[in-house]
């Protein structure tokens, strides 16, 4: 999994027009993260640690948007692949927390909390690292040095709280983290496609420019 990340990443970070879109999908993907939070564990005033995490997703959603902006040169509204994307988060939600509830017998939100967020958070350990490697942008790398620094700030803490909940009722995070794994290769199995055809349109826009630039050139000699 971990070449695959690596390989698409390398290819969409070839060309601003597809990286912008990509910043502005990792945009929507930490929105809809703060969404979640908001909506459950954080639909009351919540702890302290919680809201810091709340702040956190939100300000990722705000910079990689403005990222994406920049990168672009100007406003953008497209994404890439936004629907699996959105797939998703919806299959992860849904999935860890039916699992989730096997092991406990009734539903647990804070539980269903922790188990997302350890396993989002994982998998941010990993993208976005090789992303930053990936990256011939300067502002970007250096946002996604903040960002995983943000992430392992409350990583651990999390991480620790949902294991000792998952021993409780005899359950393993590893077979959590499993789920997650097949849900985020079935979004990568469909941005792969997408980014290499994408790419592929690029090319051949760029080599007909240069084409017609030459015959103009030609033509005023």
């Amino acid at each position: 999994m971990r070449d695959r990340i690596q390989a698409v990443l390398r290819q969409l970070a070839q060309a601003p027009e597809l990286e912008a879109r990509w910043l502005h999908t990792l945009s929507l993907m930490e929105f809809i993260g703060a969404r979640k939070i908001s909506r459950t564990v954080a639909d009351r005033h919540p702890s302290l640690e919680v809201l810091g995490h709340l702040s956190d997703e939100t300000r990722h959603a705000f910079a990689f948007k403005r990222l994406s902006e920049e990168v672009a040169g100007g406003e953008i509204t497209t994404f890439l692949c936004p629907e699996a994307a959105g797939r998703y988060f919806q299959a992860l939600d849904h999935e860890l927390a039916t699992w989730a509830t096997a092991h406990t017998g009734k539903p647990d939100v804070y539980l269903h909390y922790l188990l997302t967020t350890t396993t989002i958070e994982r998998r941010a350990m990993v993208l976005y690292p090789l992303y930053k490697a990936a990256s011939r942008n300067a502002s970007v790398r250096e946002e996604l040095g903040r960002v995983v620094t943000e992430e392992q700030g409350h990583h651990r803490t999390i991480e620790d709280a949902c294991v000792e909940r998952l021993v409780a009722v005899g359950a393993s995070l590893d077979e959590a983290l499993a789920l997650e794994e097949r849900l985020f290769g079935a979004f990568i199995a469909e941005l792969e496609p997408v980014v290499a055809k994408e790419l592929s349109l690029l090319v051949i826009a760029s080599s007909e420019g240069a084409a017609q630039t030459v015959r103009v050139s030609s033509a005023v000699k």
